[in-house]
């Protein structure tokens, strides 16, 4: 995958620490819940660490930083974890390989064509790829697809 795409998607759940804050705070919050979530984890490394970001409106969001698991994987991986549902259906993705300060700026330009093909972005966005250990990271960023809104 070089490209945006347009995938269908499983529904799934991101299992981890929950994050509700407004837009400008989540700098700030969202890497202090990927901190507490490394001390967390104690070494283990799941093999898909993500982020679930839902748009609330108003310029709220609920985060959750965790590890992506398919929707009947059982149990959580440490106790305290909430689950976030991540909808199946249809996402447009893109992998990101630079760093990422700049995944916003990716995200952005997924939105941008989004737009351009006529589609609408719902309030998911998803980002894999997170490593606890700091090595290289390939980042695979989503945004799930809704239906167009009523004329």
């Amino acid at each position: 995958m070089t490209e945006i795409e347009i995938v269908e998607r499983p529904p799934s759940l991101v299992v981890g620490l929950p994050v509700l804050a407004r837009f400008q705070d989540l700098g700030t919050l969202v890497p202090a819940a990927w901190r507490s979530l490394a001390g967390t984890l104690g070494g283990r490394h799941p093999d898909t660490l993500a982020e679930l970001s839902v748009d609330l409106g108003d310029g709220r969001y609920h985060e959750t930083v965790g590890v992506l698991l398919e929707l009947d994987a059982g149990a959580a991986p440490f106790p305290g974890a909430v689950g976030s549902l991540v909808p199946g259906g249809r996402w447009a993705q893109v992998p990101h390989d630079g760093p990422t300060r700049t995944i916003a700026d990716t995200f952005g330009r997924l939105l941008a064509w989004i737009e351009e093909q006529g589609e609408h972005a719902g309030p998911h966005k998803l980002d894999t790829g997170y490593r606890l250990d700091g090595g290289a990271e390939r980042h695979v960023l989503a945004v799930g697809l809704r239906a167009a809104p009523p004329a």
